[in-house]
């Protein structure tokens, strides 16, 4: 009987889920019409936390659908998005917005000047968003008039308006879902977006529906549904059998699940042919292993980031040259050091710090210590364990012990910021936060700042960042930005490995194509071409 009753238990609840999220369903659902355009795409996490609280990578897939921003990032340039237009006042301190009118929220607020002053002081307060200046940094906000909001600052900075381009933390949100001091929950999903977030099925999807009263131009797809998939053979599984339409970012696709999918019929794929972001090392100036920089510097040369890319990425990433890849603004500048792999290099420099080889163990000791050096990453990041293994690999041939420890988000930005690692991963994040926003805040919370604080240039250092950070003069920028560059490279403080994609693959029954934003990390679905 006990099985007889979990047998239709079991029978019930997938069709329920077959009935809220599914495409394969017997019964569709009644309210779908047969010419309903539906998109299905898919998450690792489920979308339970869609807010603009944090900074949650599974939200990435969703958060355009239902919030908007300010302003935003195309081809390099910072465009209109809510606001129409803005300006600066001669002292550069000043940003006053011209908010688009005829915008409501989708529980019916009005999208003016005073919702918009809510929003900025309820962001400004979180703690969380320290590293994005242009909010964190806001002294006032003042409601002009209606349509009109100026943001004060206390000094100037050239980079406050690219913060305003977060979609994850800078999106406007309706000011009756949040509460001043919480900064954990939000009381719903609503945003003045294209989609309006219509269910959540734990454990299955979230369905989108169209916000028929939206301001903009109406989107192609009536209904948006994401898939909670966090097995990535089951996600290609998905969009084989089409439960799926589409397996969108870098961090849901690895390059062998892509190369699996583009061979199976009816699944095609893109890569992404400019660069979101750089996969980086920190190296731990502070402690005792690394203190010195000659370890630090034999690190680098030990490095083979050709063969990382190589192996790894199939050769669709590149080896990483600078913390930036080109066209970054600012970063176009003479380095007093470049380090390329070299084996013989490593080992004198080893030599040179007392380090000698244990022919026994296969690893270099000094003073009766092994060289054995703690290499945590983030579990979560795309490739982040594979890398740390082949880097592992790779420093062995020169007598290092790297031991590697997968770290859960929280524990390894904790343990981060604490110091206790040798070698961490922290990657640049890309588009409008480079360079400004990685340089600032390694001067915070941050595994950086522990690091830094070891160098006898520190003071230099910190007082470079800060000068660049209360300017709007370019070659004041261009200048501080250059400093701070260069003593990281001369302390090896970064360690680049290589610039990563972002990849897309779907089915083409359904899809037609995709192209790439200027900032890739997040999912566009005005950029889906439908099969036609």
């Amino acid at each position: 009987m006990k099985k007889i009753l979990s047998m239709l238990l079991s029978c019930v609840l997938l069709t329920f889920c077959l009935a809220g999220c599914g495409k394969n369903a017997e019964a569709p659902d009644a309210s779908q019409s047969s010419s309903t355009k539906v998109l299905t795409i898919c998450t690792a996490k489920e979308l339970d936390n869609l807010t603009t609280l944090t900074m949650n990578k599974e939200n990435n897939i969703a958060c355009g659908l239902v919030y908007e921003t300010l302003v935003a990032y195309e081809n390099g340039k910072i465009v209109p998005k809510l606001a129409e237009d803005w300006s600066w006042d001669e002292t550069n301190t000043v940003l006053t917005f011209k908010l688009h009118q005829g915008v409501t929220f989708t529980d019916g607020t009005e999208f003016n000047a005073e919702s918009v002053k809510a929003i900025l002081e309820f962001d400004r307060s979180n703690s969380n968003f320290s590293g994005i200046k242009g909010i964190y940094n806001i002294q006032s906000v003042e409601a002009i008039d209606k349509y009109t909001v100026a943001v004060h600052y206390e000094a100037p900075c050239f980079s406050y308006l690219n913060d305003f381009c977060f979609q994850n933390v800078a999106g406007m949100m309706s000011p009756k879902i949040f509460e001043g001091g919480n900064f954990q929950t939000f009381k719903d999903v609503v945003g003045t977006g294209p989609y309006v977030r219509d269910e959540i099925i734990s454990g299955d999807c979230t369905r989108f529906v169209r916000n028929e009263k939206y301001w903009g131009e109406a989107p192609y797809y009536d209904e948006v549904t994401v898939k909670y998939i966090p097995e990535a053979s089951s996600r290609l599984q998905a969009l084989q059998t089409g439960e799926v339409d589409m397996i969108y970012g870098a961090e849901l696709i690895t390059y062998d699940d892509y190369n699996q999918a583009i061979t199976l019929d009816g699944i095609a794929g893109k890569i992404n042919e400019g660069n979101t972001l750089t996969r980086n090392l920190v190296l731990n100036a502070a402690n005792p292993m690394l203190s010195d920089v000659k370890i630090r510097e034999a690190i680098a040369y030990a490095i083979n980031k050709q063969e990382i890319t190589e192996g790894l990425t199939y050769g669709y990433e590149t080896p990483a040259t600078t913390l930036f890849s080109k066209g970054a603004p600012y970063t176009e500048i003479k380095y007093k050091t470049m380090r390329k792999f070299d084996l013989d290099k490593a080992n004198s420099l080893l030599d040179e710090g007392g380090w000698v080889m244990n022919e026994k163990s296969g690893f270099r000791e000094k003073n009766g210590k092994a060289l054995t050096l703690s290499y945590t990453y983030w579990a979560d990041i795309s490739l982040a364990q594979e890398m740390a293994l082949a880097i592992k690999t790779q420093l062995a041939k020169v007598g290092i012990n790297a031991e590697t420890t997968g770290q859960d988000q929280m524990t390894w930005w904790t343990e981060g910021v604490a110091g206790n690692y040798d070698i961490t991963t922290w990657n640049t994040e890309g588009s409008y936060t480079e360079p400004h926003k990685f340089l600032q805040e390694t001067l915070g919370a941050d595994p950086h700042a522990v690091s830094l604080k070891a160098l006898s240039d520190f003071e230099d250092y910190s007082a470079t960042v800060n000068q660049f950070s209360t300017t709007a003069e370019p070659d004041a920028v261009q200048d501080g930005i250059a400093t701070a560059l260069n003593i990281s490279n001369d302390n090896v403080i970064d360690l680049p490995i290589s610039y990563s994609k972002d990849l897309v693959v779907y089915n083409t029954s359904k899809i037609a194509g995709y192209t790439f934003s200027s900032v890739p990390q997040f999912f566009d679905i005005n950029n889906v071409q439908p099969a036609q």
